[in-house]
């Protein structure tokens, strides 16, 4: 009965650990996604798109803003067939133009790259999104591993503890030199196991700290008050699938931003229409100027070659090559593609959050089943421990035994941070971590 008091303990001690004895690098999964926030460069490139947009909005306001302009026109010229010509002429000059009326294509173009904006922030937000969800995924990979990790250390040192002992079993002469044999040989598997187990550990650091951009020599451990959940009895229930999926369409920043994105392209349908419309531009031009050797009297030319003017354009477009229809039929296309994206969008929130509800009441039922089955599998060891003392029981079968309830704890980890995940994923999806 010592070798299942002690196989169970450190099976149970696996389930109850808690960050106590963790160094000071550990991590919570609230400091993983303030990290991931701060240094992703996938946020920091999509935070650099929308300063562009904002920089688009400039641009488009500036037009309608008056163009102001001076000019300094310094001229050689010589007639050869000439005598006594001045060869040097200086002109000067200001002038500036406004718009007084375009059909309204410059202030609607401002209304589409402002909607650009709001967008391209959106995006923002959905890249972040984006970002944490892969983060909870490589968070509770990590949680997973240590804690099958714990388990297959403690495989280990159980079978060199039995080992041992069954080599001094074996120098009474109480066993046979096959059960001996096979003893050694379960160290080792379970060695293989322990090293897989660690390898899984290492992959899912580095996939964390990946996500997080520390640097490659960075230690780090991670903990959670989940750690020491033991049944999905303890969490709350999962609200109503209707609530979840009306709550994560309200919150979802890539529907809201494709909304906008329909709202921008019908502007942007309307800017490419008004390159037919008339065209009202006022202008104004002040200049001057001098020819250096024609007299002393400089400050006279400046003077009297002085010319102010002022100008009303009216432009009327009456054939283009079709240049306006094709840049309408353009944009009406990307309209349409943009109503198309937010559809096909809307479609796959539904389906994904179908799909997490129903993989996090799944998960909750393999996880309530997976302890059962421990329970089972700790309750035959038990019974396989007393078979094997009274001599009913190869030692074959009591390995296989114990390695049943090996597996059952490798499969109820499994199940328990699977649904953890779940619904933490649903939470994200619902706006609750933001």
């Amino acid at each position: 009965m010592i070798i299942t008091r002690v196989l169970i303990s450190a099976f149970m001690a696996t389930t109850v650990l808690t960050t106590a004895g963790f160094a000071e690098s550990t991590w919570s999964l609230e400091d993983c996604l303030k990290q991931a926030k701060k240094s992703s460069l996938k946020l920091e490139s999509a935070k650099l798109r929308e300063q562009s947009a904002d920089i688009s909005i400039k641009q488009a306001k500036s037009g309608n803003y008056p163009t102001v302009s001076a000019s300094i026109q310094n001229t050689l010229y010589d007639h050869p067939f000439i005598d006594n010509e001045d060869h040097y002429r200086l002109n000067l000059g200001i002038s500036g133009s406004y718009t007084l009326w375009d059909g309204g294509a410059k202030s609607l173009n401002v209304e589409s790259k402002t909607l650009s904006k709001e967008a391209t922030a959106l995006a923002t937000l959905q890249t972040e999104r984006s970002i944490q969800e892969s983060v909870l995924n490589a968070y509770m990979s990590l949680l997973a591993a240590n804690e099958n990790q714990r388990t297959a250390d403690a495989s280990v040192e159980l079978a060199q503890a039995e080992f041992e002992h069954y080599s001094k079993l074996f120098e009474a002469g109480s066993i046979t030199k096959k059960d001996l044999t096979q003893s050694q040989s379960n160290v080792l598997q379970k060695q293989v196991a322990q090293l897989s187990a660690q390898l899984s550990v290492s992959t899912a650091k580095t996939t964390l700290r990946q996500l997080l951009e520390l640097d490659d020599s960075a230690e780090f451990q991670v903990s959670a008050p989940e750690t020491g959940i033991d049944s999905p009895d303890s969490l709350p229930p999962l609200p109503a699938f209707e609530q979840i999926k009306n709550d994560a369409q309200n919150a979802h920043p890539g529907l809201k931003s494709d909304s906008v994105s329909v709202r921008a392209a019908q502007k942007n349908t309307q800017v490419a229409g008004k390159g037919s419309s008339i065209t009202v531009t006022l202008g104004a031009n002040s200049s001057t100027g001098l020819q250096a050797w024609e007299s002393g009297a400089y400050k006279d030319q400046l003077k009297y070659g002085w010319q102010n003017s002022i100008t009303l354009g009216i432009n009327i477009p009456i054939i283009d090559g079709g240049a306006t229809a094709n840049k309408v039929l353009q944009a009406q296309v990307s309209e349409t593609e943009s109503q198309v994206s937010l559809k096909e969008d809307m479609k796959t929130l539904e389906n994904s959050i179908e799909k997490l509800y129903l993989n996090a009441v799944s998960a909750d039922m393999q996880w309530k089943a997976a302890i059962l089955q421990v329970q089972a599998e700790t309750e035959a060891l038990t019974v396989a421990e007393e078979q094997r003392n009274a001599g009913a029981l190869t030692y074959t079968d009591f390995l296989t035994q114990k390695n049943n309830l090996e597996k059952a704890q490798i499969t109820l980890t499994n199940a328990k941070y699977t649904s953890l995940l779940s619904r933490k994923l649903l939470e994200l999806y619902q706006g609750k971590l933001d």
